[in-house]
């Protein structure tokens, strides 16, 4: 019988919890049982929240879809009950779940020691309506001691800080739901209105992103270039030559604002007075230095990385870390936010190489360089304190694995995570960093040396080259080797010269840089209290603690989503063809602009965390925070409404021409089809412009009469089709009866040939609709000119007939007559009596035949 039931984030660490406890562990699908002890994973969230259509009423109408119609009238969209329901995905798990709820005697919480963990395993507990005691136990290292440590140090759940936890992810799902569902919906309806089609997406994330994206693409495009120059000596020395840079004096002639030398007469008489001066070395320092290893990956920094060597994007990159995590098992749980490891993680280390060299062989040369007794600052169990997870580093696999069978991105993200790792083990990379100072006439100049000591983690990355080697040239002196000498030392400036220079802008962003951006969100915030806001808890840069990373918006797992939605919407595009550079388009421009700063200023994520970090703590209700998030959701939907948006029109949309912002709509009207303009109830740009239809679409422009050249042309349909007459056609005394033919939804107002009749002399030939075709007939046929002729190519056929005489009555003439069954020929005299008919023979009546007579 089951008398403890742990639910898990996921099966990893069900069965890492698993392997402390006693007994044998039996694997049952939908659960794990080991002894006492039952275990069912949720992976992940095992429910999903209610859409809007299931709080919206029944009075909505659906599209073919069976979802609900969007409406305006029907926002904002907030629930009265929030409801959850069960992915269908997880049914089998979740009736087990159920079923052991109602059997257990003690429930263990074991989400991950973190917001979001602790959710996902309450909210199953509430939607089954547990009334078992609950514990917590916190596992973020996997490490069998530090999870018997774990599990011995089992809490009560609705301990304030677990609770507060719970809140927290509550209050930011509600608001993430709020935010973007009724954000998109006003957006979105918003560009219907002026004719755009696609969807604008409003998020809490995505948004903020995007108009950093958008700043940075209008800085680039206004940005001006500066020139300036700079001054740089070839210096020899009784030692050696060497270069120095200019540093010139605060009262410089010749400088802007910036410090920048801008004077070109300045350079060249400063180029020109220097060369061939002597000098003296004003300061000589020489100190040993070392740098530290990075710290082992995150998940950002690994798809940060992934990008820069070899162009993944962060969805591939995920990919393939989570293959070698839950396929191969030869890496830790990928996503991860954390860059640190446990004390009891180090003991691991002998164990975690030797798996490493054994699925990568070629690397076991590096043995010699490492030593697993070395301690780097990545062990740190204080900045594991509240951490989900601890840094993505090998794992030992159960079973030999062979990366001949991975894909290149596994193969290449493993050797990432894998040198990361190893280097934590290797010396620091030494070197000689020399400073010196020199006075040439004057003139103060400067130059820095860099020379390597000892490789040492470096020659785990198979760097040689120092990491700034391709910094800015104006560190690029920093990698020549400087003679020895000493303060005081005579030196002679042998060349100088002048380079001439432009400011550059900033890079357009790309994968990398958005990952980066997302994870440091507080680099693009102009507020200082709220930039401190969103910089807390990062760690501070030194040798020892590596490269900090400040807290920022969405998470590893989701920000290479959120890039990959922004370019499948076609909101981010390449700067061009196969760049990896990526550049907003025009209608992320257009939404950005159209949106309220609340919504989209990065400064709101820090006013948003720190609103969060009062409902964990109880500082402010649930229920108000879900209040003021309804109340701003209200203002945001309402800015919707009147937004101004210059968005690439649908095919087939006009806009209005009156108010230019309007798109024109078609109705049936009493008296036919008409166009009014979209803004017709606008509150602030109200218009009343009405136009024609023709032929399905608006007629916008006016067409004047060609004919009396004061009236214009109005389309109508008749009984015979669609024809075009005057606006003058009653108006005395300038009236005016002009009618043209209708040709694809506009007037045909070409010039027509006149065809005289033949017969009359004095009509003209109009074509006729007649029932088996068209022909033509005289003008004037109520003079009584009664003759026609027949239609050939759109023109009538008057060239002179062969006379045929009726072989039968000897008066009368044949006459082509077309028949159900084809042509045939019939007297002229018919109605004189002479009924015989011919049949037709090539066009021509076939008089060898006997004259047949209708009964």
């Amino acid at each position: 019988m089951t008398k403890y039931l742990w639910i898990a984030e996921k099966k990893t660490l069900a069965e890492a919890v698993a392997k402390v406890l006693p007994g044998t562990l039996a694997d049952h699908g939908t659960h794990l049982v080991k002894g006492e002890h039952a275990f069912v994973a949720l992976s992940g969230h095992a429910f999903e929240q209610a859409t809007p259509d299931h709080y919206l009423g029944n009075d909505v109408p659906t599209a073919a879809s069976g979802r609900k119609v969007w409406r305006a009238v029907d926002l904002p969209v907030v629930p009265d009950r929030w409801v959850i329901f069960p992915m269908e995905k997880n049914a089998a798990r979740l009736a087990k779940l159920a079923e052991l709820l109602r059997t257990c005697e003690v429930v263990y919480n074991l989400g991950d020691p973190g917001a979001e963990g602790q959710l996902l395993v309450d909210e199953a507990l509430h939607f089954y309506g547990n009334t078992k005691p609950v514990k917590r136990v916190l596992v973020n290292d996997y490490n069998e001691s530090r999870v018997r440590q774990a599990v011995a140090g089992a809490r009560d759940n609705n301990e304030a800080k677990f609770q507060g936890w719970y809140r927290w992810a509550l209050a930011r799902s509600h608001y993430d739901w709020l935010v973007g569902f009724n954000g998109t919906r006003a957006m979105t309806l918003r560009g219907r209105e002026l004719g755009y089609d696609g969807l604008l997406p409003v998020g809490s994330v995505q948004t903020p992103l995007l108009y950093i994206w958008v700043e940075r693409d209008k800085l680039i495009e206004s940005f001006k270039p500066i020139p300036y120059f700079t001054l740089s000596a070839s210096v020899a020395h009784a030692n050696g030559t060497f270069r120095a840079s200019w540093k010139p004096a605060e009262d410089q002639a010749g400088l802007d604002e910036e410090g920048r030398l801008t004077d070109a007469a300045v350079a060249g008489a400063l180029t020109a007075r220097l060369t061939g001066k002597p000098g003296q070395i004003t300061a000589y320092a020489k100190t040993k230095k070392r740098e530290l290893a990075p710290l082992p990956m995150s998940l950002n920094e690994l798809q940060i990385e992934g990008f820069k060597h070899f162009g993944y994007s962060g969805a591939e990159v995920l990919k393939a870390a989570q293959e070698l995590y839950s396929t191969y098992q030869v890496t830790t749980y990928p996503r991860s936010e954390n860059r640190y490891l446990s004390q009891a993680a180090h003991a691991d280390a002998p164990r975690v190489m030797a798996a490493v060299f054994k699925v990568r062989p070629d690397l076991a040369g590096l043995a010699g360089v490492l030593d697993a007794s070395r301690k780097s600052a990545a062990f740190d169990d204080a900045k594991m304190e509240g951490q989900d997870h601890h840094g993505v580093i090998p794992a030992v696999p159960e079973a030999a694995v062979d990366p001949k069978g991975w894909t290149e991105a596994e193969r290449n993200v493993y050797d990432l995570i894998v040198r990361s790792y190893l280097a934590q083990f290797a010396a620091p990379y030494e070197f000689m960093h020399t400073v010196v100072g020199l006075d040439v006439d004057g003139e103060k100049f400067a130059a820095t040396g860099k020379t390597p000591v000892a490789e040492g983690w470096k020659a785990v990355y198979a760097e040689v080259v120092d990491e700034d080697a391709d910094a800015a040239d104006t560190r690029a002196d920093d990698k020549q080797t400087l003679p020895t000498m000493a303060q005081g030392d005579a030196v002679k400036c042998t060349k100088c010269e002048s380079t001439s220079r432009k400011t550059t802008p900033p890079p357009r962003f790309d994968e990398a840089m958005a990952l980066a951006a997302m994870a440091n969100i507080y680099k693009f915030v102009d507020d200082p209290e709220a930039r401190m806001r969103l910089k807390l808890g990062t760690v501070e840069d030194s040798a020892d603690a590596g490269e900090g990373v400040g807290v920022g918006i969405g998470t590893p797992a989701t920000r290479s989503s959120i890039t990959a939605d922004l370019r499948a919407r076609k909101l981010v595009i390449p700067v061009k063809e196969g760049s990896k550079k990526e550049m907003t388009s025009p209608a992320a421009r257009t939404l950005i602009e159209a949106l309220p700063m609340s919504v989209k200023e990065p400064a709101r994520a820090g006013i948003f965390k720190a609103t969060l970090d009062k409902v964990a703590s109880g500082e402010l209700s649930y229920e108000a925070f879900i209040g003021q998030t309804v109340e701003w959701v209200t203002d945001v939907v309402a800015q919707a409404r009147t937004a101004t948006m210059k968005l690439p029109l649908a095919a087939g949309v006009t806009l209005c021409p009156k108010c230019k912002s309007g798109v024109l709509r078609r109705k049936e009207g009493e008296k036919g089809a008409y166009w009014y303009c979209g803004n017709w109830n606008h509150e602030t740009d109200k218009c009343d412009a009405r136009f024609q239809d023709a032929g399905g679409k608006p007629l916008t422009t006016d067409i004047p009469c060609p004919t009396c050249k004061e009236g214009h042309l109005r389309r109508k349909v008749g009984a015979n089709g669609a024809y075009w007459f005057c606006s003058n056609w009653n108006r005395e005394p300038n009236k005016c009866e002009a009618k043209f033919e209708d040709k694809a939804g506009r007037p045909d107002t070409a010039p027509k040939p006149v065809y005289r009749c033949p017969t009359c002399k004095e009509g003209a030939l109009r074509s006729i609709k007649g029932k088996t075709g068209p022909f033509w007939g005289c003008s004037r046929y109520e003079q009584g000119c009664k003759a026609t002729f027949p239609d050939k190519a759109g023109k009538p056929d008057t060239a002179p007939k062969p006379v045929y005489k009726c072989t039968k009555c000897k008066v009368g003439e044949l006459r082509s007559i077309p028949g159900p069954k084809g042509a045939f020929w019939g007297c002229t005299r018919f109605k004189e009596g002479c009924k015989a008919t011919f049949p037709d023979k090539a066009g021509k009546p076939d008089l060898a035949a006997k004259p047949r007579t209708p009964a």
